[in-house]
């Protein structure tokens, strides 16, 4: 007789947000390369990391991305695309 793991674990929980979780700690890298001064290479790998986010949330099924799907497939991946590319264009501009 096998017993299931309790999916009210910790360790569930981070295995049902991983993609998430992984996000969260990329974030928090790219915030502190922004805050010792390089703010435009912050806001180009902030861009990058929501553009792979935004094809993450297209191929992984949902149970597999969590708490990142928000709406359907296509208006997630839709919205993340667009402030990347927003974010990406004002990183790179001159004199913002």
């Amino acid at each position: 007789m096998t017993t299931e793991p309790s999916p009210f674990t910790l360790r569930a929980a981070f295995r049902r947000q991983a993609v998430l979780t992984v996000a969260l700690v990329l974030l928090v890298v790219i915030v502190a390369i922004g805050a010792t001064g390089a703010v435009p290479l912050a806001g180009i790998l902030l861009a990058g990391l929501l553009a792979t986010l935004a094809v993450l949330r297209l191929v992984l099924p949902t149970c597999r991305v969590g708490a990142l799907a928000v709406r359907s497939r296509g208006v997630d991946a839709t919205v993340m695309l667009v402030i990347a590319a927003g974010l990406a264009v004002l990183a790179t501009s001159p004199n913002l």
